[in-house]
């Protein structure tokens, strides 16, 4: 059963195919600026949101179907190149706009006899991405 994708990754679960996203954690903040005045206190002012963020371990093992180091591969590639992309689950999006992978981060490996990786944990970390101001962006980039 399909239950949602992050980019080129599709979250499933069947009897023989098994990735899906565990310890879901969502966050927000807020942006703030302070300005400092002579002998009084600071004032602060309110900026906006800031970007959510979320983030969520994805255990890979063959025993499912999964090819660890192809997955782990997949990931890092995602993450090094910069991609955005929207983040799907539970058949909804988690966001009205994409996201950016922050980091990827492997652990709980295990090998078999040969030394080829049968399972791996691993924990992403994304980070909200909007794209409001592309116009902005791409007139500064045709600047330079």
């Amino acid at each position: 059963m399909y239950i949602g994708y992050m980019g080129d990754v599709s979250f499933e679960v069947s009897p023989n195919h098994l990735l899906t996203p565990t310890k879901l954690s969502q966050g927000t903040s807020s942006r703030w600026q302070e300005h400092d005045l002579i002998l009084k206190k600071p004032v602060s002012e309110f900026l906006g949101p800031g970007l959510k963020q979320t983030s969520f371990d994805i255990v890979l093992t063959t025993a499912y179907g999964i090819e660890p180091a192809d997955e782990i591969s997949k990931l890092m590639e995602m993450c090094e190149k910069g991609e955005v992309f929207p983040l799907i689950i539970g058949e909804k999006p988690v966001s009205e706009n994409y996201w950016r992978l922050e980091s990827v981060n492997t652990g709980e490996t295990f090998y078999d006899p040969e030394g080829k990786l049968i399972h791996a944990v691993v924990s992403v970390s994304l980070k909200e991405y909007d794209d409001s101001n592309y116009k902005e962006e791409q007139a500064q980039a045709d600047l330079s």
